[in-house]
């Protein structure tokens, strides 16, 4: 066996990150590195229902791009609304915003409609003109002949005699509190009106570029208005600020490692060019990390990069334990020292490449990257160690006072015997048994994100004010054609009309009925007309004009999509999916938490399917945890069968440690108040893969004389404590769960692996 590495080998690698760094220069200089900034990016697609992926995808399109504003001046808040929006576009020139309406558009918006007079009709109207004898509904068309001044009349009157259109147009109205008064866009409330502003980047929710400058635009509009309440919400908000937060967490993470990591390489070695080594060791796994992930998933999502940062710590592991295995060895020694180092470097790898593959094993595409970008950043880092940093680093390593200070400490650990194991079991136990009758599991998914307070109130305030439907929980309709499924709709309506605790709905029917209703409607309108025509002709001594026996035109879906009144529910209608079958969405309006079994039970799986995402998420965070609590404990045999192949009898000695550390982090969590969910079960499935390294290094050198081995495990836990540890200073729960069990069961793992490493030296003996 040779002592060096193949010559080669060194540049062909050095040439593979050359290539990596100019692919990734140009796809970022082209404008093909995305970031995305959405939470439920991270969750797993439903491939058993298609069509709720694709209405959920319709949903968030919809609002891509959009805010919303709200604006209330003490004095005059038109002109605040001015001053308001010439600041904003002033700031961010190309945004498209709607705050006034021109009476040539709302003639357009009421004009759509004009073809199919008495062919729409609302319930109540129904209803009357089939129950109602023909002299009231005489008197009712004589009424609004000589009474013009009641609901909105679009045509002449004898083309609707029972005003049916204006009726119908009249509660769609009601349907928003929105009105168009003096050619401005207002919310009239208790306290007054408001002025409302559209905002539209035309750009994806999650370009951070564009929102950045929304965001940017909006704080100095807002400084413009002093005087004014405004309340702005929209997902480009929502993902600055979690892109915002993001990149402070890892300045912050990637900081605090890179000179936490810095500084142990300074005490423990005193020069700079391990210190400039370990920096390239962990660029070059960056590096990788960062090309393998857009080139499997296509993007990056920020906690992935949060998690990055956090790379830095772990990677520096092989950087510490081959400059650990050369203190007071001679520099011409260096090449076979990696040599023998190599087989031990390779095993813990393996187990840290295993903790990450069963992060890969989740259904979540956010931890699926998370594993993919960790797993290829360490395998370059480790790559980069063995064949470089023996050619580049030919200096020795001394003793310092710090690696002294380990070693005296190393020689004097003492070893876990018959009775203190005893005590220390059944200390243990207690503590578990704690822990258990303390702790709880919690899995909303609302521990996935944490939104401002000041942006969520403002949502909530916004969606209340304007009584929004919930993009959360609504409906899903199939049917084979198209008029199946807006009479399925209309099915879904009247059995929604008779519950309680919902406040209303938002449907594609409400708009374009099916076509049995419209010629059934028509054809009602058109008989009771002729009905109560001779009466009015009676009443005012003249003939009337009879109405055209000919049905109106038949409205469509597409028609309506194409027109500019559809805007607000155009994205409900999902149309023709890859099944063959018609797809809609049917949203609703002020839900309450006692109205959703109920709402539940109107679905069929079939035709009709209920979606809560909030419940359907926290289900399945739920359903993870209790398949990850099993997936580890099939990964504890993995380990165990790995670490027996390799270092035989002593297997249970690097793992034992691990599995206690593991317990005693998980009981810390539940003893602290924290609910148990499924981030800290994924940081114990990581801890399994990191914590068995100090182990397999320890009994590689056993002797309490060797102190190298105990430096290399120290450095190595101290770095990953910094990295990971630094992931409980994160303002998301989620990441805040992990990097506290997987930092304490760091800390716990490096302490306690000593107690269970028998010394080996014959000369203590």
């Amino acid at each position: 066996m040779v002592d060096r590495p193949p010559k080669l080998a060194p540049w062909l690698w050095a040439l593979a990150l050359l290539l990596t760094a100019a692919a990734l220069t140009l796809a970022a200089v082209t404008g093909r590195v995305r970031i995305n900034t959405d939470v439920l990016a991270m969750l797993p697609k439903d491939e058993r229902r298609p069509e709720v992926e694709q209405a959920l995808a319709a949903l968030a399109k919809a609002g891509e791009g959009r805010v919303i504003v709200l604006l209330r001046a003490q004095a005059d808040s038109e002109a605040a609304m001015d001053r308001f929006i010439a600041r904003l576009q002033a700031d961010a020139p190309g945004l498209a915003v709607r705050h006034q309406v021109s009476d040539a558009q709302q003639a357009g918006w009421l004009g759509f409609f004009t073809p199919q007079r008495g062919a729409l009709l609302t319930d109540a109207q129904r209803a009357q003109l089939q129950a109602a004898a023909p002299e009231p509904l005489a008197q009712q068309a004589l009424q609004g002949l000589m009474q013009p001044m009641g609901l909105p009349r679009v045509g002449r009157w004898v083309d609707d005699p029972f005003n049916t259109l204006g009726t119908w147009l009249a509660e769609r109205a009601q349907g928003s509190k929105v009105r168009a008064l003096g050619g401005r866009l207002r919310l009239a409330d208790a306290q007054g009106d408001w002025m409302l502003a559209l905002i539209d980047s035309g750009a994806s929710a999650f370009a951070l570029k564009d929102n950045e400058r929304i965001a940017g635009a909006l704080a100095h509009a807002r400084a413009a208005v002093p005087d004014a309440q405004v309340l702005a919400a929209g997902v480009p908000l929502h993902a600055h600020a979690a892109a915002t937060q993001a990149q402070r967490e890892m300045h912050i993470i990637g900081a605090g490692s890179l000179v936490g990591v810095f500084a142990l390489s300074w005490l423990a070695f005193a020069r700079i060019r391990p210190r400039l080594l370990v920096l390239l060791s962990v660029g070059s796994g960056l590096l990788v990390a960062v090309a393998a992930t857009l080139a499997v998933f296509g993007e990056l999502h920020l906690i992935t990069l949060v998690f990055g940062a956090s790379l830095v710590g772990v990677a520096e592991n092989y950087a510490s334990s081959h400059y650990s295995s050369r203190i007071g060895q001679p520099p011409a020694a260096r090449f076979v020292l990696m040599r023998e180092q190599l087989p031990t470097m390779v095993l813990a790898l393996s187990t840290t490449l295993a903790g990450y593959a069963l992060l890969a094993t989740t259904p979540f595409p956010g931890l699926q990257q998370v594993a993919l970008f960790s797993a290829a950043g360490l395998t370059a880092a480790f790559v980069s160690t063995w064949l470089w940093f023996p050619h580049l680093d030919a200096g020795s390593v001394p003793e310092r006072p710090l690696t002294r200070a380990l070693g005296r400490a190393w020689q004097r650990w003492p070893q876990l015997g018959r009775r203190s194991g005893a005590i220390t079991g059944l200390a243990v136990a207690v503590v578990l048994a704690a822990a258990a009758w303390r702790g709880r599991a919690n899995d909303d998914i609302r521990l996935l994100q944490n939104t401002p307070p000041a942006l969520m109130q403002d949502q909530i305030d916004i969606g209340r004010r304007l009584d929004l439907p919930s993009p959360a929980q609504f409906f899903v309709l199939s049917a084979a054609s198209e008029a199946e499924l807006l009479a399925r709709e209309e099915a879904l309506k009247a059995r929604l009309a008779v519950m309680n605790g919902v406040a209303g709905w938002q449907a594609v029917s409400d708009w374009v009925p099916s076509p049995t209703r419209q010629l059934e409607d028509a054809k009602l309108v058109a008989g009771r007309w002729a009905e109560a025509a001779p009466l009015v002709a009676a009443q005012l001594g003249q003939p009337v004009p009879q109405r055209e026996a000919v049905a109106p035109p038949l409205l469509t879906v597409d028609a309506w999509r194409a027109a500019p009144v559809s805007e607000a529910a155009r994205h409900q209608w999902l149309g023709r999916g890859a099944d063959g079958q018609w797809h809609s969405v049917l949203m609703l309006r002020g839900v309450s938490r006692d109205a959703l079994p109920q709402l539940a039970a109107l679905a069929d799986d079939t035709a009709v399917r209920w979606v809560d995402k909030v419940a359907d998420v926290s289900e399945l965070l739920a359903r993870q945890r209790v398949r990850m609590l099993g997936v580890l404990a099939i990964a504890v045999v993995a380990v165990a069968a790995l670490l027996a192949w390799r270092l035989r009898a002593a297997w249970w000695r690097a793992l034992v440690p691990t599995l206690l550390a593991g317990a005693l982090a998980l009981a810390a969590t539940a003893l602290a108040g924290q609910p148990w969910q499924l981030f800290h079960v994924l940081a114990l499935l990581l801890l399994l893969g990191v914590g068995v390294d100090y182990g397999i290094f320890l009994l590689a050198q056993p002797s309490r004389r060797d102190l190298r081995g105990f430096v290399s495990i120290t450095l190595a836990a101290a770095s990953t404590w910094l990295a990971f540890g630094l992931l409980a200073l994160s303002g998301t729960p989620a990441l805040r769960a992990f990097g506290f069990t997987l930092g304490l069961g760091i800390a716990l793992a490096w302490f306690l692996t000593p107690f269970f490493v028998p010394d080996h030296d014959p000369t203590n003996h």
